[in-house]
Order: C-alpha cells, then sequence, then structure tokens
C-alpha cells in the first residue's frame, strides 16, 4: 500500500509540473479539438481547446514501469495503455486535420481495437491472469476463454470511456475513482505490478484532472480515453475483476446503454428515450450544470467502487 500511495503522489506531481508542457506543444501544433454540431450548443466554446492530453499518461505510466517494475505483467498493462492511446491518437490526428467528420470511422476504429484487445487477451493469459473473480462463487479459472473475453472487454471499456469523455473532468473523475478501486483489489488479490501501474495512472489523471476541470484547459482526447479503457480493462483483469468491470465502471456501463437506448428508439420507434445521448448530454439539455454533473456522476462510481470492493472482500 505504501509503494502504490508513494507512485500515485509522485506521478501526481509530475503531471501536475509536465501538463503546462505539454499544453504548450499542443498549442503550437494546433492541436485544437473540434466540436461536433450535435454537441449541446454551449460546447462551441470549447472549439479550439488542446487535445491529445492522454499523451502524457502513457510517458508517465512507461517511466514508471521502467523504473520500478519491468515485470511482464506490469508490460501487458503498459502495453494496452500504449496500444490504446495509438488507436485514439490516429482517431485525434484525423480529428484535428479535418479527415473526417468524426476522425477514423467506426468500422477503422473497432478493427484496431479488437487487434489491440486480442493481444492484450494473449498478454494477459501468459502471465497467468486467467483466473477471476466470479460473484458468488469465488475465483474460477477461465484458461484460453480470457483471450476472447478480454479482448471483447478491452473494446466495450475503451468505447464507453471514449462515450463518456464529453464534460469537463467526467471521464478523466470516473477513471480515477475505477482505478482506485484497481489499486486496492490488486492489493488484495492482484500482482504488485497491476496496483503500481494502476497508481501511477490514478496520480497522472488526478494531474491531468486539475486542468480538465470546467472550464477545461486541456482535453484527453481519444488518445487518452482509449488509451485508459484498455489499461483499465488489463489492469482489472490481472486484479482478477473481470466480471466485475461492469460494476466498477457503472458510469461507464450507463452511458454506453443510455446511446444504445436512444439509437434503438430514434431509428425503430423514431421517438427519443432522452433528450440526448450519452446520458450526461441528456442532463446539460435538463440545464444541469457541468460541474454538478461530474459531481453526481462521481458519487454514482464512488458507491459502485464500494460494492465492487465488498465483493472483493468477500473472497479475499
Amino acid at each position: 500500500m505504501t509503494r502504490a500511495i508513494v507512485v500515485a503522489v509522485v506521478c501526481f506531481v509530475a503531471g501536475v509540473a509536465l501538463y503546462p508542457v505539454l499544453l504548450t506543444v499542443l498549442s503550437r501544433v494546433g492541436a485544437g479539438q473540434r466540436v461536433q454540431a450535435y454537441n449541446p450548443s454551449t460546447h462551441q466554446a470549447k472549439t479550439g481547446t488542446p487535445t491529445m492530453g492522454g499523451v502524457l499518461f502513457c510517458v508517465i505510466a512507461v517511466a514508471v514501469w521502467l523504473a520500478t517494475d519491468r515485470s511482464q505483467t506490469g508490460f501487458v498493462i503498459a502495453y494496452a495503455l500504449v496500444g490504446g492511446a495509438l488507436v485514439g491518437f490516429l482517431d485525434d490526428l484525423a480529428n484535428v486535420r479535418g479527415l473526417g467528420s468524426l476522425g477514423l470511422g467506426v468500422r477503422q476504429k473497432l478493427v484496431l481495437q479488437a487487434v489491440v484487445g486480442v493481444a492484450v487477451g494473449f498478454g494477459l493469459h501468459a502471465v497467468g491472469a486467467s483466473t477471476q473473480d466470479l460473484p458468488f462463487v469465488g475465483l474460477v479459472d477461465l484458461g484460453w476463454a480470457i483471450v476472447p473475453l478480454a479482448a471483447i472487454a478491452v473494446v466495450a471499456t475503451t468505447n464507453a470511456v471514449n462515450l463518456t469523455d464529453g464534460v469537463d473532468g467526467l471521464a478523466a473523475s470516473c477513471v480515477a475513482i475505477a482505478l482506485l478501486g484497481t489499486v486496492i483489489a490488486s492489493i488484495w488479490l492482484g500482482p504488485s505490478s497491476a496496483a503500481t501501474l494502476a497508481a501511477a495512472l490514478l496520480g497522472t489523471v488526478a494531474a491531468f484532472l486539475v486542468y480538465n476541470w470546467h472550464p477545461a484547459r486541456l482535453f484527453m482526447g481519444d488518445t487518452g480515453a482509449l488509451g485508459l479503457g484498455a489499461a483499465l480493462t488489463a489492469i482489472g483483469v490481472e486484479a482478477h475483476l473481470l466480471w466485475l468491470l461492469p460494476l466498477l465502471g457503472i458510469v461507464f456501463a450507463v452511458e454506453t446503454a443510455s446511446v444504445i437506448v436512444n439509437v434503438t428508439a430514434i431509428t425503430r420507434f423514431h421517438r427519443r428515450v432522452f433528450r440526448a445521448s450519452p446520458l450526461h448530454h441528456h442532463f446539460e439539455k435538463m440545464g444541469i450544470r457541468e460541474e454538478r454533473l461530474v459531481l453526481l456522476f462521481a458519487a454514482g462510481g464512488a458507491v459502485a467502487l464500494a460494492l465492487t470492493l465488498l465483493s472483493v472482500h468477500a473472497v479475499v
């Protein structure tokens, strides 16, 4: 626990010091966010805000792995983070350069995410992370089934985090809460490398929040969202939390479900269930301010964190 706390604090301090440098670089190269027309009108003021802030997640986490760990279990997490971030970087690059209305096409993004997910799955199997905590049953060895399950989890989580990244501070706050859960679960059940890298990301994301809180001066972009989603999955699986990931990331699951429900309702019944989707846009349409919205969603994430840890504690 002490090591995780030290790593998180060091990474927080490093992030607070380095993000202004990254902000300057991103501003100079013109890496400004393009806001899509379907977003609430209040979001138009965010146009041009530097994006791709997730680059620093990778730099700090990989540096921590090289300096303190260098284990195979840690490498799988670092690979998941960098692999997801690279897919997001390509998407951000296309968006910033105006090569597509939303960056990469949906099919292109899914294929690339699946490739990263399968590689992560094989890596997790190789390091012996196939044993997972099944609620009400205990630890169960999934064997080779961990490969496709982990791949599906990577694709689902990366997209869920990306969908949630639509309000200043929202995705980062909810990811930080989930990472806190994986730090504790890793200390109880998982390898020390998982706890160390989860703590490194927790500190870095907390530092990012200093610059991403409303009004945001920096966005993580798909680079950060996809990287964090993939890393969160790898850390969660190594902490034996595969089946508990939907609970731990309940905010991401609900945000994704709101999109599916709304799109289905519009397509099949020509009616909206929500004023807009993902769900945070629905609440924005209702007049809830961004800061209060983030606090409400984070509170939900904190409750889910407590329930997840109660479940994990039952098998310790």
